[in-house]
């Protein structure tokens, strides 16, 4: 039996046939050093075995492990966020601009109306009406540009020559009708529209719809007074066949059959 103090364990002892025996006897020899040795070494190797990974560390790397898990935690949400964003970003700015795109074009031409008839206008609704001196006009709210107005041949340019470089780009020759210097057609703004981005087009005059202004986006004649010419391209009767959408004006004439 187990003296009183001392804890029982079973101690092995050799034997002359090699092979180990137990047995019950306990010494107070045995017993300090299966206190002293095997007892401490089985309390370090569980230490060793369950903790090894984290609590085997000392206190400064588990610091710097756990400040690098939250770095690049922190990154990872940072990287996703960015992306988030650039795709909102991206899909906003996409529907911003469809929204903004302006889906209409309004060229407003007042033939023979120059700045003198636009400075009369203003001084006559200021002196009528008792503005200020500085009264401005809706008209001059607008963006003014200046320009050269000649012909092509001329100091002095005419209504045709006018708008064809108004729909052509290009300075042409007195009565030319959607035709450069050379009298070979040019393209039309109107015909661009019509081609290139499908718009609906029209002609809205208060003189007759054959005349040189209208005519010069809608036809290509040598000269002006060529106005039944002018309608058949106006009604499409040419190789691109019908350009204008809707027309609004006078000249029906031009557009019947036989002697007017």
């Amino acid at each position: 039996m187990a003296q009183a103090g001392v804890p029982y364990a079973a101690v092995p002892r050799g034997s002359s046939d090699g092979r180990v025996h137990f047995s019950d006897e306990v010494h107070e020899s045995d017993a300090d050093v299966e206190d002293n040795g095997l007892f401490e070494h089985r309390e370090t190797m569980e230490v060793a075995d369950n903790d090894t990974l984290y609590y085997g560390m000392s206190l400064g790397t588990r610091r710097r492990m756990r400040k690098g898990r939250v770095f690049w935690a922190t990154v990872v949400c940072l990287v996703v966020v960015s992306v988030v964003g650039i795709f909102w970003l991206y899909f906003d700015g996409i529907n911003w601009m469809q929204r903004s795109k302006k889906r209409n074009v309004i060229l407003m031409v007042s033939d023979g109306f120059g700045p003198a008839s636009e400075t009369m206008a203003r001084n006559f609704v200021q002196q009528v009406h008792g503005l200020p001196v500085g009264y401005q006009s809706p008209l001059d709210e607008i963006l003014v540009g200046s320009s050269r107005t000649r012909s092509s041949d001329s100091l002095v340019t005419d209504s045709a020559a006018g708008a064809t470089a108004f729909s052509c780009r290009m300075k042409s020759y007195n009565g030319a009708i959607g035709v450069d210097p050379e009298r070979m057609p040019c393209g039309t703004v109107l015909e661009a529209a019509k081609l290139q981005r499908n718009m609906a087009t029209g002609l809205v005059v208060t003189s007759r719809i054959t005349h040189a202004t209208p005519g010069a986006f809608s036809a290509h004649v040598t000269h002006r007074d060529m106005e039944d010419l002018i309608a058949e391209y106006q009604i499409g009767n040419y190789s691109l066949g019908p350009m204008v959408d809707l027309m609004f004006g006078g000249g029906r004439c031009h557009f019947e059959a036989g002697p007017h």
